[in-house]
């Protein structure tokens, strides 16, 4: 390969006599053979051309696949299905499973990871004519273990392809090298490469009669530098600069280098649309040209159907149910009810991520509000549950149309008018059930449940990109943008563990190897020198070149990148370009308006007799006030957390279940101090029994047999410790359990039901709470009492029992190895319960007896309700722990209140 002088492929005129003598030119990427292209198609208008012969320009791997192409129509090479990188993992997860089960040497966390580290090493291997049946090659994989997996992975890798007559596009260049002398010749010359593997090079040589380097560096450009805090300052800068050079000359061409366009295209692409005003009503007029595209399975359209497809599995996932119910691409009339609210609530307060697509269809077949019953959700998920086909196993050709089918039952994509975006998204959506159906020579007959799975790989693999006309502004990844000249240049993500990129070499190759064939990311010297090379390029791409780096990324400082070395650097505009002018401007001229938000509307006396919540009234009133506001008056309920098994709430129902069964058969102290060690063995047994068997029986079948064994030993055990703590106790005798009480406290009767309330020699009574959490007296104290249930109960009549005749009052702290009673009252009721009333509440209350703490409690409630009846609604925390469990953050918004002082 000869060498030439440095040339500019936008330079019409040296290109000239090499179009004209039939050179064809090769570029490392599609962009750039389309922009010479556009280059060159200008400059004949320009010059009053009408006709002209095409220029022949291609990215290099698309003229060798048209090389090997005409090889087979000449007959000098066998047709064989080429298949493409998806459809070689596909291939290689077979491999890799079929090797587990006759190796049973290795466990694979995600043979899909491994399937694409193995698909990528074997292409290297090709590039790089790298013989893996050679001896000395075999010999240094059987050195490292993974390696020499890998190894046998291959060979099974290539009986496959053999046996099902497929081969990869680097196998078909392989053969193209043997037949490339019998091919016509043209000459060739490459634009811009800095890298081409050693297969390439090769079929260039001997496919071409003469080949060319053409290198389009010329002077190197002003070069700037500037520091942010943050990555999305940095964005912001980038899309604010972009704006400002589009609108001091619109023809000019810009340039984002993103170095991770993965993770960061999304929000570049969010802060241009605000800078530039496409946001809503002009999506579609963003002078941008995003060179990365989207996985095909994150775009909103593709993804929901998606997750319709999924419901026909046997078991469905929550989080993926409710977002199908609000999506606009599925037909679901009802889908944002009241009725469709009740039964979201319903699946998150069952505690369980996934349930089976039965129980779905049942509950929402008959979930209930008013005179509302059933949603249309149940109504399509029993049409798609009649579908004989989805039971079978088919080929995915055969697949296609059931799919269809089931997407036709939930009216996908919608009913609503689709944007350019989205219809392409549609189209291209047809595109990934044609390339489905061509899985059939691979996966051959499967399931339903693997159908699913091969249609989510092959959309996470397809990359969507928008059609979209050319613009003025690129937004390009490291490589893409390399070759290409511009009028302004940014480089984003200069920090110096990006540039250069740290090495990373295949797990799956020997090292020694890599390092010998300097193979793409060996080791830190190759990528040091590629770094260099591609670098240069961009400083001479453009008349100026702006660079930049992150100061600080997930609170670790980073320093820049050592080819920033030379460049000018700038401090100004960091916070002009992280934050829009306009808002200063704003902010300037406006006044702030504070607007009390913290009183409701009085509660009327007919709302009064709807209010419920019991004692949870008072605690969340005491606690803070828009608590109780938003949960009492408002019905706002956070949604349930999702449990592999038990919550802390539904143990603390069992243990309560089994505490009422247990004490409804012993009865009092004398019993439990008379019976004989077997016989308590087999009272708690009993009661924990019957515990259990208060679980709903389909959460008893999700939970399995051992899971509730296990569960009723540890109650077992927690009842016989608590236990020997009321073994210690004098005599006393279990009045009542799970009783109901009212405490009218005008204008509201606040509901209650006390867990136990035992009678006292003297015929007083002791009100008993069982706890399964800490409890600490000082949650008592206070004029914000943090737990109040038991002071209500304490005032609250019972039958022809007054409040004068409690005693005590006392929560029963049921933990392992930390059973207690906690309380106070007159009597010493039992080891916990305190009588030293001053001592007890200190400076809290002013009180020196029982009687008087009484009421001074009634006083503290009675405040309580008459501030809640009078609408205080203040986002107050009692303390930050008020706030640990109440889930109403996103509507309080309490870190903006207590960020604001106030």
């Amino acid at each position: 390969m000869s060498d030439k002088p440095a040339l500019s492929p936008y330079d019409v005129a040296a290109l000239a006599p090499l179009v004209e003598s039939g050179f064809v030119l090769l570029t490392p990427n599609f962009r750039l053979a389309r922009r010479i292209k556009a280059v060159w198609d200008d400059a004949q208008v320009l010059e009053g051309r009408r006709v002209w012969s095409p220029i022949q320009v291609a990215p290099l791997e698309s003229w060798l696949k048209e090389q090997w192409a005409q090889a087979i129509e000449l007959g000098l090479l066998d047709s064989r299905v080429t298949i493409d990188e998806g459809q070689a993992g596909e291939l290689w997860q077979q491999v890799i499973a079929e090797h587990q089960k006759i190796s049973e040497r290795y466990t694979l966390l995600r043979p899909s990871a491994a399937a694409t580290l193995a698909s990528q090493a074997r292409e290297t291997l090709l590039r790089w004519q790298v013989d893996v049946t050679s001896a000395s090659v075999k010999q240094e994989f059987e050195l490292d273990d993974d390696c020499h997996t890998y190894l046998c992975w291959h060979q099974l890798f290539e009986e496959k392809l053999e046996k099902k007559k497929l081969l990869t596009y680097s196998d078909a260049f392989h053969q193209l090298l043997s037949v490339a002398g019998e091919l016509p010749h043209l000459p060739v010359a490459l634009v811009d490469f800095d890298d081409i593997p050693p297969l390439y090079r090769s079929c260039v040589d001997a496919c071409s009669s003469q080949s060319l380097l053409l290198d389009s560096r010329s002077q190197r450009g002003d070069r700037v530098a500037r520091g942010f805090a943050d990555k999305r300052s940095e964005l912001a800068a980038a899309a604010r600069w972009a704006r400002q050079q589009y609108l001091g000359d619109p023809s000019a061409r810009i340039g984002i280098i993103l170095p991770n366009t993965t993770t960061d295209r999304a929000t570049l692409e969010l802060l241009m649309r605000r800078d530039f005003d496409c946001q809503v009503e002009a999506q579609d007029s963003l002078p941008v040209n995003f060179s990365s595209g989207i996985a095909l399975d994150r775009v909103a359209v593709v993804r929901d159907a998606l997750r319709a497809l999924a419901l026909t599995r046997p078991s469905v996932n929550v989080p993926d149910i409710v977002q199908l119910m609000q999506s606009r691409f599925i037909v679901l009339p009802d889908g944002d009810s009241a009725l469709a609210n009740k039964l979201i609530t319903t699946l998150f307060n069952e505690g369980r991520r996934e349930l089976s697509s039965g129980e779905l269809r049942h509950l929402a077949s008959q979930v209930r509000l008013d005179d509302a019953r059933g949603l249309s959700l149940g109504d399509k998920l029993l049409d798609i549950s009649q579908m004989r086909d989805l039971k079978s196993r088919h080929l995915p050709s055969r697949w296609v149309n059931s799919l269809s089918d089931v997407l036709s039952v939930w009216g996908w994509p919608g009913r609503g008018p689709l944007n350019s975006i989205e219809y392409q998204q549609v189209e291209m959506w047809y595109q990934l059930l044609d390339d489905f159906a061509s899985q059939d020579v691979i996966a051959g007959a499967v399931s339903l449940s693997d159908a699913l799975q091969l249609l989510g790989r092959a959309a996470s693999r397809q990359v969507f990109q928008p059609k979209t006309p050319d613009s003025p502004i690129q937004v390009l990844g490291m490589l893409e943008g390399a070759g290409l000249e511009f009028d302004q240049l940014w480089l984003c993500g200069m920090q110096a563990n990006t540039w250069p990129a740290p090495a990373r070499p295949s797990p799956l190759i020997p090292l020694s190897l890599q390092r010998e064939k300097q193979m793409p990311h060996a080791t830190p010297e190759r990528e040091w020198a590629f770094a260099i090379n591609l670098m240069e390029r961009y400083e001479r791409s453009s008349p100026q070149v702006n660079a930049s780096f992150v100061r600080l990324i997930d609170g670790v400082p980073e320093l820049p990148s050592a080819f920033l070395e030379g460049f000018d650097w700038q401090t100004d505009g960091l916070v002009d370009y992280s934050i829009d002018p306009l808002w200063y401007q704003q902010n300037a001229i406006g006044e702030l308006e504070c607007v009390d938000s913290s009183q409701a509307p009085p509660v009327e006396s007919d709302e009064a007799s709807s209010l419920s919540g019991g004692s949870g009234l008072l605690e969340d009133q005491s606690n803070c006030a828009f608590r109780a506001f938003a949960k009492r008056r408002l019905r706002v309920q956070p949604l349930g957390e999702f449990q592999l098994g038990l919550s802390a709430a539904d143990r603390g129902s069992l243990l309560h279940d089994a505490l009422y069964a247990l004490w409804g058969e012993l009865g009092d102290s004398r019993t439990l101090q008379t019976m004989a060690p077997e016989g308590i063995d087999k009272s708690v047994k009993e009661a924990a029994h019957i515990a259990l068997q208060s679980i709903p029986s389909r959460r008893r079948i999700a939970y399995g047999e051992a899971y509730l064994q296990l569960e009723g030993h540890r109650l077992q055990s927690l009842l016989l410790e608590w236990l020997q703590i009321e073994a210690q106790r004098s005599e006393f005798a279990v009045q009542s359990r799970e009783v109901d009480l009212t405490l009218p406290v005008p204008p509201l009767e606040i509901k209650l039901r006390v867990d136990r309330v035992d009678e006292l020699p003297d015929g007083s009574q002791l009100i008993i709470d069982y706890k399964s959490g800490r409890c600490e007296l000082k949650d008592w104290l206070g004029e914000r009492p943090a737990k109040p249930q038991l002071l209500a109960y304490g005032m609250a009549s019972s039958g022809d029992k007054a409040a004068s005749d409690v005693s005590a009052l006392a929560f029963a702290q049921l933990r392992p190895r930390e059973c207690t009673y906690v309380g106070a009252g007159r009597l010493d009721a039992a080891a916990g319960i305190r009588t030293d009333i001053v001592k007890m509440v200190g400076e809290k209350h002013a009180v020196d007896h029982w009687q008087g703490l009484n009421e001074a409690w009634r006083t503290i409630l009675e405040r309580l309700v008459s501030e809640f009846v009078a609408g205080d609604a203040a986002v107050a925390p009692l303390s930050s722990s008020s706030c640990t469990y109440c889930g109403l953050q996103p509507l309080c918004r309490v870190d903006e209140v207590r960020s604001s002082g106030k």
